[in-house]
């Protein structure tokens, strides 16, 4: 969940429009959603959170669809944004009723971003602010490395050469930042982790949410601030030039004892549980999760949302599209099934679809059925 400033719904609604007119305008085009509030627009918001989480008091999340809308509301959200269709199946608190529940909740990100989201100093020295940083015993900075605002580095931490590590990150003790990787503001990292060279923690999600335009033809992709963070548990290795993305208002999660390959992209809310393996080029769209001990191999991809059990194996260039039980079975294709029947598939297509092709060859020329069976017949026997 993401701690905003307090203020009264109608007031943050107000600005979140405001927001949102000025942005698409900038953009190219396209209106702010209207909204309509169900409930006590004097309803005070000092977090957003999202649908799956347990909510506080004062509390506003967003949903797309009906299982989210009641998940929210079993979670003790004060203030839902959803939808006209939705509102009537499931009651909350207060409702924020509107066509475009998502683009609405992006404006309201955008008033919390310019809040949390630190500045980018203007040459000067390596450190942002020196006075705000808690630095342990033993640490060390490579030439050429940044450190800035309300950062925490534990003991025996070392930032290797142009390694950047921005305002309110945490790095736990005897974690290595490898040169030139990144460590984006409010990510967390625990102790004995490697970031790899060229790595970038905690940049943005890839969400945007899709805004037509008919007077001018266009489809606006408006950028959905991302503004919460990536925690990373202990004994995690990133290989270089990995990307973890942020989360949307959740983090995005690496659980502890998981080894990530170089060249990998986790997805926006992702995540990955403990002691898993992921090769190289592995991506997962945002939202997908892994459980403790899977394997995933080389060029495999995760499609949004999907799961993976524990202990399974998905192998080199397989696309998971729907939902991996646990347990040690290998998966393989697209969309994944179990290898053994993945190979079997293969060798009846590699031994029967040339036979397949003649025979529909011979089909085409003949006249008759008994001409079809013996020209068939010589061809198989040659």
């Amino acid at each position: 969940m993401l701690r905003i400033a307090a203020r009264p719904l109608g007031e943050l609604l107000s600005e979140a429009k405001e927001a949102l007119s000025w942005g698409l305008a900038a953009a190219g085009g396209g209106k702010a959603p209207g909204y309509e509030i169900e409930g006590d627009p004097g309803t005070e918001v000092g977090c957003l959170c999202a649908f799956k989480e347990k909510a506080p008091p004062g509390a506003l999340t967003f949903a797309v669809k009906a299982k989210f809308l009641a998940e929210a509301a079993a979670n003790g959200a004060s203030v839902v944004v959803t939808s006209p269709g939705l509102a009537a199946q499931e009651p909350a608190p207060v409702l924020v009723v509107t066509p475009e529940p998502r683009l609405l909740f992006v404006g309201i990100l955008e008033l919390a971003q310019k809040a949390l989201a630190p500045s980018w100093p203007e040459g000067g020295p390596f450190w942002k602010d020196r006075a705000s940083v808690e630095v342990g015993e033993g640490v060390s900075f490579g030439p050429g490395s940044y450190v800035g605002a309300g950062v925490k580095i534990a003991d025996g931490v070392r930032l290797g050469a142009g390694a950047v590590v921005e305002d309110g990150a945490e790095i736990g003790e005897g974690t290595e930042i490898r040169p030139r990787a990144v460590v984006c503001w409010r990510v967390k990292i625990g102790r004995r982790c490697v970031v790899g060279p060229g790595a970038v923690i905690g940049w943005d999600g890839f969400g945007y949410t899709q805004c037509p335009d008919p007077d001018s033809g266009r489809l606006i992709h408006y950028k959905n601030p991302h503004l919460g963070g990536v925690l990373i548990e202990d004994d995690v290795e990133i290989g270089a030039n990995t990307c973890v993305d942020r989360g949307l208002v959740a983090d995005t999660v690496i659980r502890r004892g998981s080894k990530l390959d170089n060249l990998v992209q986790v997805g926006h809310n992702c995540e990955i549980g403990r002691d898993c393996l992921l090769a190289s080029q592995v991506g997962t769209a945002g939202h997908a999760s892994v459980a403790e001990r899977a394997f995933i191999l080389g060029q495999a991809g995760l499609s949004h949302g999907t799961k993976v059990g524990a202990d399974a194996i998905i192998t080199g260039q397989t696309g998971v599209t729907g939902e991996i039980p646990p347990g040690r079975t290998a998966w393989a294709g697209t969309p994944s099934i179990p290898l053994d029947e993945e190979l079997k598939l293969q060798a009846l297509a590699r031994r029967f679809l040339p036979r397949l092709r003649s025979f529909l060859e011979l089909f085409r020329k003949t006249s008759s059925y008994a001409e079809l069976k013996d020209r068939y017949t010589d061809r198989t026997r040659t």
